[in-house]
């Protein structure tokens, strides 16, 4: 009887940290995220380093590497796009900032909205169509119709966009990106490895006190940190 009260105690205390949106780590409770249905185990291994392939702000030989895996349904990854904005210009050519697709099995529109953005970055508009996603996504009408408007709104030639888009010709690269990331420990969205250190949650740029009262370090503190 002790043994089965313990587990439903348990059982109950996970149920209400999920509850709260709050992803605990090493004993602190990080900002907001969407969690997937990967388990919220941070089993960190090597993330790829940025390379040519990635699409990035910044230079590949930067002194600060980071790494989003990101979602373009998820509301937390929406907000933390203009955080990364901010990154960008606080930090300048000190820091390379590289997007990765981690769509969630929760949001029906992320994984074709990932597949619009590289059928945008095909014909060299992937941060446009970046941007045109994440407002769609504000606005609530993500979606494959919508982000045909939005190659037409940015120039793009519509019938190889929607080509590209109709074939699933990036499916395979969104899967594999993801896969990746999970392997890494990505589990939910956005997750940022900074210098190969994983940051689970939308961090605010400022430094900021956590539900338990705690002063964190938010990421202007973070990368002043790594460049000193």
């Amino acid at each position: 009887m002790f043994k089965q009260n313990k587990t439903i105690l348990i059982m109950a205390v996970v149920i209400l940290a999920l509850a709260a949106g709050l992803v605990i780590v090493k004993g602190k409770k990080l900002p907001p995220s969407d969690q997937g249905q990967n388990g919220d185990q941070y089993n960190v291994n090597k993330v790829s380093p940025i390379d040519a392939a990635d699409h990035v702000f910044g230079s590949l030989t930067a002194p600060i590497q980071m790494i989003v895996y990101s979602d373009f349904e998820c509301p937390f990854c929406a907000g933390f796009s203009e955080t990364m904005k901010q990154v960008e210009r606080e930090f300048g050519d000190k820091v390379a900032i590289a997007f990765r697709h981690y769509p969630l099995a929760g949001h029906p529109e992320a994984a074709k909205a990932a597949e619009a953005s590289e059928c945008a970055a095909e014909q060299g508009k992937f941060w446009e169509m970046h941007d045109k996603l994440f407002a769609d996504n504000i606005a609530g009408r993500l979606g494959a119709e919508q982000s045909k408007q939005d190659a037409s709104d940015l120039g793009l030639d519509a019938a190889k966009f929607n080509q590209c888009l109709a074939s699933g010709k990036f499916g395979r690269k969104v899967v594999d990106m993801m896969a990746e990331g999970k392997r890494a420990g990505v589990t939910g969205t956005p997750t940022s490895f900074i210098n190969g250190n994983i940051y689970p949650g939308a961090y605010p740029f400022e430094d900021f006190t956590g539900s338990d009262g705690k002063q964190e370090k938010g990421l202007r503190s973070i990368i002043n940190d790594l460049l000193k």
